[in-house]
Formats: C-alpha cells, sequence, structure tokens
C-alpha cells in the first residue's frame, strides 16, 4: 500500500490500534491517514470502512481480524478527522468528500470488487460517492453498500432553513473547537457524549475517543462535517441508486432513532435490507465479531 509508514509512526501514539498498518498519502491538498489489511486468501474483494463524525478508522479495529478472512480491508480516517491532516471547510461537504475519496481511490488504484460500509455520517458519504462515480470506475466494481446505523434522518426544516446556517459559523470556528478541545482533556464529556449514544463499548475505545477530542484539529473537522451535511439533498437523489444496499440498526440507538430512520429509509431506499439488532448508536464497537459476520455473510452473498 503507498504511503510513508515512517511519517504515520511519528504521528500516531505508540498504542493506537493496527499502527503498524498505517500509513500517510499526501494527495490533492490532503495528508490521509490509511490502514490497509491485506486478505488471508487471494483474489478477495476490497472491503473500504468509512466511520462516522468525530470517530476515525480505530473504530473498526475490532473488526480487523475477522474481516480478513475473507477480504482485503481498507479502513481511512475521513478529512478532517483522527490523522487525516489539511482539510479545509469546503472539503466538509458531501459532495466534496466524495470526490477526494475518488481520488484516493484511483491514486491507490484500487481494481476488482468492492464493499462500501459506512458507520453512521459514513454510510451518507458511501451513498454519495456510489451516486456520483459508482459507474465511473471501470476498475471496480461496487457489488453493495453497506450502513451501519446509517445517519439519514434529516434535522427539522427549521434547522435546515434558518438555524443550521446561522450555527454553523460558530459551531465550526477556531475559538469554539479550542473550547471544545479543552473540555474534552479537562472534564467528562466525551465520556457522557460516548453514554448518549446508547452503547456500551470497552474502555480501551473510550481512550481512544478522549484523546481524539482533546485535538482542535479533529474536534473542528467533526464539526465542519455534521454542519456540512445535506441530507435532505442527498435523499432526494436516492432514486437514482442502484446498487444492492443493506442498512444494520441499533435498537437502543439514541442518536438516529429506529422509527424516524426506517421511515426514511422506507421512503428513499425502499428496495435496501434493513435489519436491527439490539445494541446502541456504536453497535458494530459493541459487537465486532457479529457485525463482522454480518458483513461477511452480505459480502459471500453479493
Amino acid at each position: 500500500m503507498a504511503g510513508d509508514a515512517e511519517a504515520a509512526h511519528r504521528l500516531l501514539p505508540a498504542d493506537w490500534p493496527h499502527r503498524k498498518a498505517s500509513r500517510l498519502l499526501a494527495l490533492d491538498g490532503l495528508s490521509w491517514h490509511l490502514q490497509f489489511h491485506p486478505a488471508k486468501k487471494t483474489g478477495a474483494p476490497l472491503l473500504l470502512l468509512l466511520h462516522g463524525t468525530g470517530s476515525s478508522a480505530h473504530s473498526w479495529s475490532e473488526l480487523i481480524d475477522p474481516l480478513t478472512d475473507f477480504a482485503d480491508v481498507l479502513a481511512i480516517d475521513l478529512p478532517g478527522h483522527g490523522f487525516t491532516r489539511g482539510a479545509q471547510a469546503r472539503m466538509m461537504r458531501l459532495p466534496a468528500m466524495a470526490e477526494a475519496l475518488q481520488q484516493l481511490l484511483r491514486h491507490l488504484q484500487c481494481a476488482g470488487s468492492l464493499v462500501m460500509v459506512g458507520h453512521s455520517a459514513g454510510a451518507p458519504l458511501a451513498i454519495e460517492w456510489a451516486l456520483r462515480f459508482a459507474k465511473q470506475t471501470p476498475a471496480l466494481t461496487t457489488i453493495r453498500l453497506v450502513g451501519l446505523n446509517p445517519s439519514l434522518v434529516p434535522p427539522p426544516l427549521l434547522y435546515t432553513t434558518m438555524l443550521g446556517p446561522m450555527v454553523a459559523p460558530i459551531a465550526t470556528s477556531s475559538p469554539m473547537t479550542g473550547m471544545l478541545a479543552f473540555l474534552a482533556a479537562n472534564t467528562g464529556m466525551v465520556d457522557q457524549l460516548l453514554d448518549s449514544t446508547g452503547s456500551k463499548i470497552p474502555e480501551s475505545h473510550r481512550r481512544l475517543y478522549r484523546y481524539l477530542f482533546t485535538q482542535p484539529n479533529h474536534v473542528q473537522g467533526a464539526m465542519e462535517f455534521m454542519a456540512g451535511a445535506d441530507l435532505p439533498g442527498l435523499l432526494s437523489r436516492s432514486h437514482a441508486l442502484s446498487l444492492p444496499t443493506s442498512f444494520l440498526l441499533g435498537a437502543q440507538d439514541a442518536w438516529v432513532k429506529e422509527v424516524p430512520l426506517k421511515n426514511v429509509i422506507r421512503s428513499s431506499f425502499p428496495k435496501a435490507e434493513v435489519t436491527t439488532w439490539t445494541g446502541g448508536h456504536l453497535l458494530h464497537e459493541e459487537r465486532p465479531a457479529e457485525v463482522a459476520r454480518f458483513i461477511q455473510t452480505i459480502v459471500l452473498t453479493a
């Protein structure tokens, strides 16, 4: 896998999950943090893992070993998140991020069968990419999209038309994100945030989130990604998505409620397969082995 391993090892904490697989790749103004994990057999499809807002590739760390039983795995830090650096505010909207993702896949010369797996806001990004580029990438045959606890429920109309444009510049400003990073380092804010997901994740993962949220760049990227997501615009184009799609929902997800999410899926993705399990918004971090088997079943039957 292309990229600078030494630079990645200098940047990442010594105990970061799968640090030995980390690479930094400079491309179009971004310094991408990538982790590539080859399959244990040849001729395997590629799984591209897209984490959610405020997370990083570490979110998938407990799934990597079982996933490589049947697939090559590429886990990335999205622009503005984790150890991917250089993102400008204009890059944090779904179309621009999908374009950056496409340029990355081209640069890496990814080929063969592709399954894109997105958690939370990573799912809308996967859909945006598929709508724009799945048919324009002859070297890759995208065989399925998988959304885990997908963030597809738009905010109320009042927010998107009035409050959002006013709040976003304040929430994404450097003073605000610097203050949030300070609070994350000196209060229980991150643990309260994680508790609010409805998930019970291990302390090892909580520690990683605490670290990330002490980094002002990461906090700013997360805020900009939330502010830049145009879900109504994406859903208005969902009828054009022809790829088979599967969604896994957590019944105790306190961030993306099951009932309104199912209503959105029923309306915008009527052919999608929908499965609901016990668990919260970070379901794949609560039940990594089971979610890996869920993905494996989808891939092997695609």
